[in-house]
């Protein structure tokens, strides 16, 4: 993180911490004290939704508490502090599980992760004490699991060993666990981030919340557009060279807007163009517009994802239920509209 501000951690866990500390950022701990299980609807609600809603409701109950003095001193005043908070779940074959009941479900979710990849989904809050912005993430992972030997999963079930304790790591998941990483095949996302603080969100977040993002507001509609058309680098992905076609007149309108943009066409055979997100330098990227065919636009989101760009604009045509059900796995934030006739907020600040 490039000169992080302190912080409040708004939770208990150990891993959250060290990864914390790893950052060089200085902080104190002070748990939200609020029941989780009993916001949202497991079995209905998106997993990215889910843990938003979560880190969410952590942030007002710590904002409450800190506001009537209900807490232990502070190292540093909370008017000077940032509130960090977060949630995350652990998906399995599209079912939610969050930390294990007791130990005899920690060993079923264990076992099971040899059956078929994981996926983590991550959000984290971040609330200026001084100000009261607010902004809000999400970050996925994917891990790959090799069985476990039966005594492995004994010790990691038993706990008691100072890695931590099972019940306590959703899904029961423990990668950084000396008995579990041997046997880990690949992670897809960032091992911070299966580990509950993704830092690349981190600091993507703490970039926003300098800028006066307010992408807390995300979650609704007019939040999430007002979001994204104010990032100011964007790559147009589709037939961006052809003066006929909508995504060149699309680059007109957002350069004549005062942005930054980028052109990528996975099709292109000239070589005046980029062909993927990742050729579309230099730096980074804030947003993509799609206007591109369905067909492609599931790989385009993909190379958002790995490349930890969360903010998408999908033209018309462009919007198929495979691109923005992608999306919303992979916690983009993602509107749906025509750049040509929308309003375009200013930019954001370099």
């Amino acid at each position: 993180l490039s000169a992080p501000p302190p912080f409040i951690l708004g939770s208990q866990s150990a891993s959250r911490r060290a990864l914390l500390e790893a950052t060089g950022a200085t902080f104190d701990a002070l748990a939200p004290q609020l029941d989780e299980r009993a916001i949202g609807d497991r079995l209905r609600d998106a997993p990215a939704d889910l843990v938003q809603r979560i880190a969410l409701a952590k942030a007002d109950a710590l904002v409450a508490r800190l506001r009537a003095a209900d807490h232990p001193p502070l190292s540093v005043p909370a008017s000077s502090s940032v509130l960090l908070t977060g949630d995350q779940v652990v998906t399995f074959r599209g079912a939610i599980r969050e930390k294990p009941a007791d130990r005899a479900e920690a060993r079923a979710f264990i076992e099971s992760y040899a059956e078929a990849p994981c996926t983590t989904v991550q959000a984290i809050c971040l609330h200026d004490l001084a100000t009261g912005a607010r902004v809000l993430g999400v970050s996925v992972a994917e891990v790959d699991l090799a069985p476990l030997p039966a005594h492995d999963v004994d010790a990691i079930v038993a706990g008691g060993d100072g890695h931590g304790d099972v019940l306590d790591c959703a899904g029961g998941l423990m990668i950084e666990h000396p008995l579990v990483a041997p046997h880990v095949r690949a992670v897809r996302g960032g091992l911070d981030s299966v580990m509950g603080l993704g830092s690349a969100l981190l600091a993507s977040l703490l970039r926003e919340l300098r800028h006066g993002i307010c992408s807390a507001d995300a979650l609704s509609p007019g939040g999430a557009r007002d979001a994204v058309l104010r990032q100011r680098t964007w790559a147009v992905v589709g037939d961006v060279l052809n003066p006929s076609k909508p995504a060149s007149r699309i680059v007109e309108r957002l350069r004549a807007a005062g942005r930054d943009v980028r052109l990528v066409n996975p099709r292109d055979a000239t070589g005046t163009c980029a062909t993927s997100l990742a050729d579309a330098g230099p730096g980074t990227v804030d947003a993509v517009n799609l206007v591109i065919s369905p067909a492609l636009g599931v790989a385009v989101v993909e190379q958002m994802h790995a490349l930890g760009v969360r903010y998408l604009f999908c033209q018309p045509g462009a919007d198929s239920p495979s691109v923005l059900a992608r999306a919303r796995e992979l916690g983009l934030v993602t509107v749906r509209g025509c750049v040509l006739i929308d309003q375009l907020p200013p930019a954001n600040s370099p």
